[in-house]
């Protein structure tokens, strides 16, 4: 880029006295060792990230949410996403859900079709009031789809529900990689912790509450 814009050339960098070495500037950088995390359930197993990645099988969350009371919204047509793909998504998923130390118990005490943005309000306020103790909805989407701003607007800011999205191309065809991914984010979500820095390497700072803020600048 910087040589197809012939900086060099331009006449008025000239008359300034600016010249543009094409080349980037090389610096020294390295890499931290990556931080050693400590799961829980009986093994309290641990795992050491490599380029990033890491293997959940054996491991259990380090602290899990039990999910007592839970629902299904399936905005994607019947005739895609059939009532046989909904039961079998519900089994897989209690299935990993458990393997993983965030049981979901029996079945959902709400499982509907539903279409369109319009729907997702009064639905989301019937289950807030017919199940008080309602923990989670998992909804079904057909794709990208302004369901998804609508859900997590009602969910997050008007009635406070947890909600938990799903792709309807991943409740047809489950994979256990894929609702180990959604095991990881609802038990955040529910207030559980997947994993912690192995105590004995943790930096002293983690004695208190911290919450650290990345800035990736990439301008002047």
């Amino acid at each position: 880029l910087v040589r197809k814009a012939e900086f060099n050339a331009d006449p008025f960098a000239h008359e300034f006295g600016i010249a543009i070495n094409p080349a980037m500037t090389e610096v020294k950088g390295r890499v931290l060792n990556a931080p050693k995390l400590l799961y829980g359930g009986r093994t309290k197993a641990t795992a050491l990230p490599n380029q990033g990645v890491w293997d959940m099988r054996g491991k259990q969350f380090h602290t899990g949410v039990e999910v007592k009371v839970w629902a299904i919204a399936c905005f994607a047509q019947q005739q895609h996403v059939k009532e046989n793909d909904l039961r079998n998504f519900t089994t897989q998923l209690q299935r990993i859900s458990n393997d993983a130390g965030m049981p979901i118990m029996g079945q959902p005490c709400f499982c509907k079709y539903a279409v369109g943005v319009d729907q997702v309000e009064p639905m989301f306020k019937y289950l807030k009031t017919s199940f008080v103790n309602i923990q989670l909805v998992c909804v079904v989407l057909p794709g990208k789809t302004p369901v998804y701003a609508e859900v997590k607007r009602v969910g997050d800011t008007v009635l406070g529900i947890a909600t938990q999205c799903v792709q309807a191309k991943n409740v047809i065809k489950t994979t256990p990689q894929t609702l180990s991914n959604l095991c990881l984010k609802m038990n955040v979500k529910l207030g559980g912790v997947n994993s912690i820095l192995l105590p004995a390497v943790r930096p002293r700072i983690f004695t208190e509450p911290v919450i650290f803020l990345g800035c990736d600048i990439t301008h002047p």
